[in-house]
Order: structure tokens, then sequence, then C-alpha cells
């Protein structure tokens, strides 16, 4: 007989891959906005923004701050728009599609509206994995009730004590995957596994350059100041894991079956719970399953409880992949496809991951193989490394082929040419060296549309 605690655990994550009838992809993309004159985004850039996408594309208002000023906007398409965190990411979450066209079709069309309004406002919407601007922007966060529970939470429990949510800063493309549930610890496993190829492939956070004054400089947490001078190509990953955010750490481990999905799941805590009205409290972290052993807690402290890892189980019913920075926006839709096209031809992957590992003869966690990924040390001989990514990358673009929507075209540059090894990061960093301003940099990885210029970076 389930405990409470495993009763809630598959109503609000198992049970709905037990209901799937046909798979779809889904897609959540946030993308920094900063403000070109060096100060905070402006607010009537933010309100400007909302007017825009409810007079043109009919979004709803759904969330709003405390004051009254809508943060999140849903459309008849089930697409919707968030501030996320900060008023200085934005986020599209598509509503989840059969294939991937009808997600590009519907995003593009918003973002080029979007992007022509902040030219008029002179902000500007990134496609970068760190907030390039992050010394100049307000990192207050958003003055709702679940964001101010979870500032408090910083404050109260972590080296965070003025309460601010550093990890605001970090922008990702959040491919959800949608598994039958036999396959839902198959995919987990062989994702956990390839997360040192994400970091090869999409990292794009490498150490921005830092203006910071000592009063700014000072008020960081300890450990995340002693590691502004990380030679590192994911930052993003540096801000999480300081972020001290229980949930939020990479599983190791492999799933035998759906038993060990759910005990894992009753493992991570709840730190933020209903208040008993309308609000949030933060509270000591504990574990789910100690949480709910008992009867005395309501399902209405669940509303915050989610995964945070690289690689999560959602509400959703998905499998969502968390770790891949925003690409260049013209590059967006490359690591939702290459995921997709593992999801489809993932039997082929296996085997190959299986050799690679064994010829390789490694030994090491998934974690320290992401780590050693992103700073760029060693984890096979080069000739071997491209030899299994470019092998990855075409076994990808044949399950893309096998599911028949023309989605193989997304896999763009990793489908042709001999620098598909080269992330954005490292691009980044080639740039720099070549002589380009870091301005340069960040405008170009902000066009969209306009593919041949992004291309020609890469040779």
């Amino acid at each position: 007989m389930r405990s409470r605690a495993e009763e809630l655990i598959y109503k609000y994550f198992i049970d709905k891959f037990a209901e799937k009838k046909e798979t779809f992809i889904g897609v959540e993309i946030e993308m920094p906005v900063i403000n070109l004159n060096k100060q905070p985004v402006q607010p009537e850039f933010r309100k400007a923004l909302v007017d825009l996408l409810v007079r043109r594309f009919n979004f709803r208002p759904v969330k709003f701050t405390l004051e009254g000023f809508p943060i999140e906007a849903v459309n008849e398409n089930r697409d919707t728009f968030s501030f996320e965190t900060t008023f200085n990411t934005i986020e599209l979450a598509m509503g989840k599609k059969r294939s991937l066209n009808e997600i590009v079709r519907s995003f593009y069309k918003y973002l080029g509206a979007i992007i022509k309004l902040a030219q008029e406002h002179n902000h500007l919407v990134c496609g970068m994995g760190t907030n390039p601007y992050m010394q100049y922007a307000d990192s207050k966060p958003l003055n709702t009730p679940s964001m101010l529970a979870k500032s408090e939470y910083l404050k109260k429990f972590t080296t965070h004590h003025d309460g601010e949510i550093f990890h605001a800063f970090s922008a990702a493309t959040q491919t959800h995957l949608d598994p039958t549930l036999p396959m839902l610890p198959v995919l987990l496993n062989l994702l956990g596994r390839l997360a040192f190829v994400d970091g090869i492939l999409f990292a794009n956070s490498p150490l921005f350059p830092l203006d910071m004054n000592s009063e700014r400089m000072a008020h960081l947490p300890p450990g995340l100041r002693a590691k502004l001078a990380s030679p590192t190509l994911c930052f993003r990953d540096i801000l999480w894991s300081e972020c001290e955010a229980p949930n939020a750490e990479a599983y190791d481990g492999q799933y035998g079956c759906i038993g060990d999905i759910v005990n894992h799941l009753l493992d991570l805590k709840l730190f933020v719970v209903s208040d008993g009205e309308d609000g949030f409290k933060p509270i000591q972290p504990v574990k789910f399953a100690e949480y709910f052993a008992g009867g005395d807690h309501s399902e209405k402290d669940l509303a915050c409880f989610r995964s945070l890892e690289p690689v999560a189980v959602s509400k959703h019913g998905t499998i969502e992949i968390r770790r891949t920075c925003t690409q260049p926006l013209a590059e967006i839709f490359v690591p939702p496809a290459f995921y997709l096209g593992i999801a489809e031809n993932y039997q082929k992957v296996i085997e190959l991951a299986n050799d690679f590992w064994r010829e390789s003869r490694i030994t090491v966690s998934n974690s320290e193989l992401r780590r050693r990924a992103v700073f760029q040390e060693m984890i096979a001989p080069p000739e071997k490394m491209r030899l299994f990514i470019s092998s990855l990358v075409a076994i990808s673009l044949e399950g893309l082929k096998k599911r028949n929507f023309g989605e193989e075209k997304y896999l763009g540059c990793l489908k042709t040419g001999d620098d598909f090894m080269e992330s954005p990061a490292r691009r980044q960093l080639r740039l720099l060296q070549e002589g380009w301003e870091y301005q340069e940099v960040i405008l170009a990885y902000s066009r969209w549309g306009e593919r041949e210029v992004i291309v020609e970076t890469r040779k």
C-alpha cells in the first residue's frame, strides 16, 4: 500500500506519463533583456511589451505583481509569455505541439515583434545564457507572493542574506520531451549521461567582462564571489550551483524502474509552502516523504514544489531538459531538435554511448564529465571525442528524419561543416580574441532571421 507521500508523487508526476496516447514536444525559451543605456530595464518598455502581446497576439494576462502589473499572459495557442523571476528575463513557453515546426513559426512571430519594440526603446533581447549587463540590472525579485517567499528563504536559510536571486541572471532553452511511462527511466538515464555533450555543443555563458563596483561585488554570496574568475564555458552552471536552492543538483544515479524515480522524487525537498491563505512562506528544507508522512499538510503546499535538476521530471508529464544555455537567437531551436532526434533514435544512442564509455574507460560521474566539458578539460582523445559527437549528431538527424516533419533542418550548423564542436561560448571567446568588441558579440548573438551572419562567425 502506498503512503500519502507516494500517492501525491504519482498524482502530480508519474500518472501523467501513464495517460499518454501520442507524444508532443514543448520548448521554454528564456532570454535576457538589457537596457543599452546601461541602466535597469525601464518600466515603460515592460508595459509596452505586455500591451503589444495583448493587442497583436491576443495574450491574456493571468498573473500579476502585488501592484497589479501583469507578469504572465497566455493566448489561445497555449503559448505563455512571462517575466522570469525578475524583469531582466523574459520567457516564451510554447504550448506543446506534435512537431517543432509549429512551435518555431509562432515563436519567431512573437520574437520579431518583441525585438522591433525593444529597438524602439533602446533595449535588446539577448541570445546568451547569462545576462551580459548583470552589473547594471535591478536584481530584486518580482513582487509576487511566491518570489517574496523565495527571497525570504534566501535571507533565512542561505548565505544570500539580502535575498537577491542570482540564478535569475541565467537563461535557458528548456526542452520538454514527452515519453511514455515505460520509456521514462530509459530516457532519464540516457539524458543524464549526455550532460557533457550538452556542454560541448551548447555552452553559451562564459564569464562575461565584469565592471562591478566594490559595493556591488561585496554583497554577492561568498561562494559566487569566489568563482567570478572561473574559466568556464558555462557560468550558468556556477550560478545554479551557488544559488543554494534545494533540488538543483544533478542526479548521478541510474534508474532501474519507475519505483526508483518515485523514491528520488520523494527525496526532493519542500522549502516554500502555502501560508494558509493566498501567499507562501519559506521553511527549513524538508524531504517530500517526511513532510507528507502524516496527514496534517495540505496539497496546497505543492504549488511551489518542483525539481530544479538539469534533467527533471516535471508536473507537465514531461522530461524537462533544463541545463541548456539559451542559444544565439538565430539558433534557438538547435538543442530542442537535437534532443528530439535523440529521443526518437534512443536505442542507437545507448549503443553508441556504451561503446564510448567502454573504449574511453570512463569511470567518473555524469556531473564530473559535465564539469570537465565546460572547463575544457580532456574527457577522451580529441579524435575519439569528435567521432563520438559526430556520430551522435548523425543519429539525432536520422531520428528527426524518421519523424517525417522536416525537423532535421533545425540542426543547422551541427549537421554541416567541421566546426560543429565550437559551442557558442567558445565562439564568443574566439571572436573576442580576433578583435571583436564585447558589445559586437552581444549584438551578433541577438540577431534573428539572419542565420548567415551567425554561421559566418564560425569560419
